[in-house]
């Protein structure tokens, strides 16, 4: 654990709209706490209030009351700029929807926040951060010539491009099949195990499996699950160091419509056994679903898991 402030931290934040009758709770008391080096999913249907969640995360939104302290600073205190400043340069979004300009190539596109803050050298950091996610090979391609797993690659190297501290992903496989799926969670999955800070919203449980530590949100309230393997002793997987400054993920392979793996050397998902038990890869959070996780005998993960409400 890192001996700094928590990237995010949340005290009795509530969340309101409109009045009278017409008023609205959509957060109801939030408190969250995401170390520096955590994979988070807040899992939850719709209408829960995880969007109104993400946007305050995001800095897109304010709460009504309560604390917010992103990396120690305050968030309800800092004017427009800065929380502007925040968004452009400490947190990469990735969303559901790819938002990618149709008319830019896969490079002018993950060069879009750093031409924003006006720094040099756009091209050779867009090229690396391409390269972070396998399309090293696609940097001239404009998005109708990418698949939707493609695209949603080129979108998670527009958020890594600035080195940004937190990488909030919203329904980040929303639109995507099932190959596709496993792809960006084996991304997502990998850049954790660099040392990255997640938060993952989805209302998906086989998607919220891929992180170390799953949220969930009802009505506007929050409470956390946690693994329990079947022996009833809570898994005890140690956390991932934190990313050192500046440091940047292994590059992941194109895989040409394939899931990735990850990382050689790093712990992965165990093998299967003959009497599985769903102990935690170490140093990284639950591997994706049998469904979802890349096939081979190297990454299969165990499928029997369950969880309580503390």
């Amino acid at each position: 654990m890192s001996g700094g402030p928590a990237v995010l931290s949340l005290e009795n934040v509530c969340k309101t709209y409109g009045s009278g009758e017409t008023r609205v709770e959509a957060l109801r008391s939030v408190s969250l706490e995401v170390q520096r080096g955590d994979f988070v999913a807040i899992i939850g249907p719709s209408g829960s209030g995880k969007s109104t969640l993400m946007n305050i995360l995001g800095c897109l939104d304010v709460p009504t009351s309560g604390r917010y302290l992103f990396a120690g600073d305050d968030v309800m205190r800092l004017g427009d700029d800065q929380l502007a400043r925040i968004r452009n340069l400490r947190i990469g979004f990735v969303f559901q929807q790819f938002h990618l300009l149709k008319k830019l190539s896969a490079w002018r596109n993950v060069e879009l926040p750093l031409l924003y803050r006006r720094a040099r050298g756009r091209r050779e950091k867009a090229l690396a951060a391409l390269g972070l996610v396998g399309l090293d090979h696609r940097v001239d391609h404009t998005p109708n010539e990418l698949s939707g797993g493609q695209q949603q690659r080129v979108a998670i190297a527009r958020a890594l491009v600035t080195d940004p501290e937190l990488i909030l992903a919203d329904e980040p496989t929303g639109n995507l099949d099932t190959t596709s799926t496993a792809e960006i969670l084996a991304i997502l999955y990998q850049l954790h195990r660099e040392g990255r800070t997640i938060v993952l919203i989805t209302h998906d449980p086989e998607i919220a499996a891929v992180a170390a530590r799953v949220v969930r949100i009802s009505d506007g309230v929050l409470t956390e699950e946690v693994p329990v393997a079947l022996t009833g002793r809570r898994s005890g997987a140690a956390r991932p160091r934190p990313r050192a400054p500046r440091r940047r993920a292994a590059p992941i392979a194109d895989t040409g419509g394939e899931a990735a793996s990850p990382p050689a050397g790093a712990a992965g998902p165990p093998e299967p056994r003959a009497q599985p038990a769903p102990v935690s890869p170490a140093g990284s959070g639950r591997p994706p679903g049998d469904r979802l996780w890349p096939r081979n005998s190297a990454t299969t993960p165990p499928s029997s898991r369950r969880t309580v409400t503390s």
